[in-house]
């Protein structure tokens, strides 16, 4: 969730969000040292699901400071949204790696899902706080991708997932009726942050960036198992 600053039950939340970081293998496609998190472009939510219980907190685009980075880790931008519910956003160096490698279990069905929504639906004017209700309500769509059990998508009740305080809810649950698999929309610049440290982000890496260094070769890829 994009601030951790749960309003009750945090601490224990976090902990036992810690305790079951993956430790799976990703490929690492830079490093990027992210400073000065905050929740400028977030509106207030209560969550159930991904290890929270009803936890109240800021919902939407994240935002923080890039100061230096590596491979595709210096085209990080200064905001993306949070993907794991249970964890505090973390200043330091951080791995990039693909959507679908992220330590929240992804894979491939969900990044595709992830990338249809984003290529679909996703509006810059939203980095600027232009609109943070609409914001908030493409955040919790994330989270419905990533932690419902249920296989009929509504941000607003399941077993897996569901939010209240959601002033757009009817229009996520919108953006998710319309996810069909057509790959015309699909987003493929679409990275995550990643430490197991702290709170993982999908990120957006600028096009021209990720085709230039894929194209050139230089772009460092390596694997590592997360501590």
């Amino acid at each position: 969730m994009s601030t951790k600053r749960w309003v009750r039950g945090f601490a224990a939340v976090v902990l036992v969000g810690i305790a079951l970081t993956s430790t799976a293998s990703a490929t690492i496609l830079g490093t990027v040292n992210v400073q000065n998190h905050n929740n400028d472009f977030s509106d207030i939510g209560t969550v159930w699901g991904g290890g929270l219980s009803g936890l109240t907190g800021y919902t939407g685009v994240y935002s923080w400071t890039n100061t230096g980075g590596t491979g595709l880790g210096t085209a990080v931008p200064n905001w993306g949204f949070c993907i794991e519910l249970t964890q505090e956003p973390y200043n330091g160096w951080q791995d990039v790696v693909p959507l679908n490698e992220a330590s929240t279990p992804i894979g491939t069905t969900k990044a595709n899902y992830i990338r249809e929504l984003w290529g679909r639906d996703f509006d810059p004017a939203w980095i600027t706080g232009a609109n943070r209700q609409m914001a908030e309500a493409f955040g919790v769509a994330l989270w419905e991708i990533i932690y419902e059990t249920d296989p009929t998508w509504d941000v607003t009740s399941g077993t897996g997932f569901h939010a209240t305080g959601i002033e757009q809810a009817a229009t996520a649950n919108l953006w998710l009726s319309q996810l069909d698999g057509d790959t015309a929309y699909f987003a493929n610049n679409l990275v995550a942050t990643s430490s197991p440290y702290g709170q993982d982000f999908l990120i957006q890496i600028p096009e021209p960036m990720t085709v230039i260094m894929l194209g050139l070769g230089t772009l460092s890829v390596v694997r590592r198992r997360k501590a």
